[in-house]
Order: structure tokens, then C-alpha cells, then sequence
């Protein structure tokens, strides 16, 4: 096993303990009123994990995608409400236009937006989530010279709030020739700038929470009992939770394959892996969803149980960064655009 690994696991056990003793469903109620968790965001910053995929050079760990696949899938599972993985993203990117990370957390958007010669920047953003609750903004924006790295201070952005099924901060944002407090040119971000590398994350923390779901519903199988017997012996329901095993298993495998496309360093291969992750992930999700609240009954809504919690989180995240019926017709437009010929080629380059 590699140092790399080794640094990985160790993260990511530690997150493990972290959030299964603090996060909570009193934790999450109030995050949904509109309590930032303060303390479990300052436990997470001093173990070092937001740095983890940021360079050496940037104070980072130098990890790969693939590497921090466990750190983000385990805030996944426990539907950590903080903004880790968007200021890890933040932290990589900031890190390959060799810019430092700022103290505090980071909200990142997902759209590309346009910076003129003077380094103003404008365009839009319907839904950027944790902005209200982050202390910036991070955002890669295109102009004639090539894209930047932006990073603004969101006291200076004009917020409208934005509503989500998950209940988590989160806001609009419209720019008209906003300079950024800092601004830097990266190369190889591709065309649809970090909207792959956002998916991706959704992706695995999507893993994370059908997981949960998948140990939440066994756990309940077995212990709930009707009819003289825990519910788990029943064949309907034994069907519906191998179905669910089904789906957190290939979500795994989808998230991490979108990590390790994003660690070739081609952007095509990146936007390819986030594409198939996210088409894959989006259907998981509403079958899976529909599953565990079978499993569960009427509990399974209700503020006494925790399930509601991790259901609308998944929604969300389906939601977010392009949803599987945006990535899916983005894969139709690629392959018609390629010609018939060229998909076999294309498929067997990206497995590999």
C-alpha cells in the first residue's frame, strides 16, 4: 500500500469517528434552521483533509482524486452538513493556478463565466450551495486569453437566497463586471470548467449516502417486527433491499471511476467520467430513495427517524451539478457529434 493511500485511509477513518459521534439528527434539524455546525467545520479544518488534493508547493498533500474517493464518500454517509468537499475542490483548484487557499470554508460554482481584459468578470449562477455560510466564493471564469480562477469574498456578492429539497444554505448569484480579490490563469480546466469535478464529488457522496441507506434498511429489517417475525424474513422485502445493495455498489464504483477520470488530467476524460457517473447516480437515486421509504413505512418521513434526512439530501445532490437527464444528453450530443465509428473507440479509451 502507497504513502498516498496510507494518508487517504488514515483521513478518512478519521472523519468516520468524527462525524458518527457529532453529526446528529438534532445536529442536522439545526442546520436546516440555519445553524451553521462552527464546531465540527473548525474539527475538520485542523485535521488537514481540506487540503488533501492541493499541491505541496500550496501547503496541500499532493493526493489524487481517487485518493480522497473514501475522505468525501465517508462525508456522504453521514450527510455531513458542512461545505467539505466544495472547499476541497476550491483548495485544487485555487492550487493549480497556484494560488493558496483562504482560511475558512469555500463555496464553489459550477457554471463557466466569461472575465474581460480589465479582470472583470459577469455571468450567472442559478444555485450555489453553502454560499451564504462560506466565506468565498470560488469560480473559474473564460475570457480571450484562456480561463481563470477567481476568488471572491462573498460579503461583497449580491445573494438571492435560493431554496433547496435539502434545506442547506444555498444562493443565486448574478455578476455584472465584479472584480475578483484574486484571479489567476489555469490551464487544462476544459470546457465546462468545474462543473465535471463538482458532479464527481456529488457522485461519491451520493455512494456515501446509499450506503447509509443500504446499512439503515438491514439494520431495520432485522429488528422490526410484524406478523411475528422482523420484517427482514419477508421475501419483498429481501428483494427490495438486494435491489438497494445493487445500487450503492455500482454507485461506489461510478464515483470513484469519475475520480480516477479527472486524475488522467484530459478534460475530456473528466467531463466523460462525470458524465457517466451522474446518469448512472441519478436513476440509483430515485429507485433507491423509493426502496428505503418502502422499507421504512410511514417512519421513514417523520422528524422521529433520520432517513427523511439522507433521502432529500440525495435528491438534492441528483439535483446538482447537471442532473442525470442533462449528463445523458450531453453523451448523446458527444457520440452523434463523433459519428457512429468512433464510439467503440471512445468507450474502449475511457475504460481503460
Amino acid at each position: 500500500m502507497s504513502d498516498d493511500m496510507n494518508i487517504s485511509d488514515m483521513l478518512a477513518d478519521q472523519l468516520e469517528r468524527l462525524f458518527a459521534r457529532e453529526v446528529t439528527s438534532t445536529l442536522l434539524a439545526k442546520s436546516e434552521q440555519g445553524c451553521f455546525p462552527a464546531a465540527l467545520w473548525q474539527q475538520v479544518s485542523e485535521m488537514g483533509v481540506v487540503e488533501a488534493l492541493a499541491s505541496d508547493a500550496n501547503g496541500g498533500s499532493g493526493l489524487g482524486w481517487a485518493d480522497i474517493e473514501a475522505v468525501v464518500r465517508t462525508c456522504g454517509r453521514h450527510a455531513a452538513p458542512i461545505p467539505l468537499a466544495e472547499t476541497m475542490l476550491a483548495a485544487w483548484a485555487l492550487s493549480q493556478a497556484g494560488l493558496d487557499r483562504p482560511e475558512g470554508a469555500v463555496a464553489v460554482s459550477g457554471a463557466v463565466w466569461t472575465i474581460d481584459a480589465a479582470g472583470a468578470v459577469s455571468g450567472a449562477d442559478s444555485l450555489i450551495a453553502w454560499l451564504p455560510d462560506c466565506d468565498h466564493l470560488l469560480l473559474v471564469a473564460r475570457g480571450a486569453d484562456g480561463d481563470h480562477v477567481c476568488l471572491f469574498e462573498r460579503a461583497a456578492l449580491p445573494l438571492q437566497a435560493a431554496q433547496t429539497i435539502e434545506r442547506t444554505p444555498a444562493a443565486s448569484l448574478v455578476l455584472a463586471a465584479q472584480t475578483p480579490v484574486r484571479a489567476a490563469r489555469a490551464a487544462g480546466i476544459g470546457a465546462l470548467g468545474l462543473l465535471p469535478h463538482l458532479a464527481a464529488l456529488r457522485c461519491v457522496q451520493m455512494a456515501g449516502l446509499l450506503d447509509r441507506m443500504l446499512a439503515l434498511c438491514v439494520d431495520y429489517g432485522n429488528t422490526r417486527v410484524q406478523f411475528g417475525k422482523p420484517i427482514g424474513k419477508f421475501q419483498a422485502i429481501q428483494h427490495m433491499i438486494a435491489e438497494l445493495a445493487g445500487h450503492a455498489a455500482a454507485a461506489q464504483v461510478a464515483g470513484l471511476y469519475a475520480c480516477r477520470q479527472i486524475d488522467s488530467g484530459q478534460p475530456a476524460r473528466a467531463e466523460f467520467g462525470a458524465a457517466v457517473a451522474k446518469t448512472r447516480l441519478g436513476g440509483a437515486a430515485t429507485r433507491s430513495s423509493a426502496i428505503a421509504h418502502q422499507v421504512f413505512g410511514a417512519i421513514g418521513v417523520t422528524d422521529e427517524h433520520q432517513l427523511h434526512y439522507f433521502t432529500r439530501r440525495l435528491w438534492q445532490w441528483r439535483a446538482e451539478a447537471g442532473s442525470e437527464h442533462e449528463w445523458s444528453a450531453w453523451l448523446g450530443r458527444q457520440a452523434i457529434d463523433a459519428g457512429g465509428a468512433a464510439l467503440w473507440p471512445a468507450l474502449a479509451v475511457h475504460a481503460a
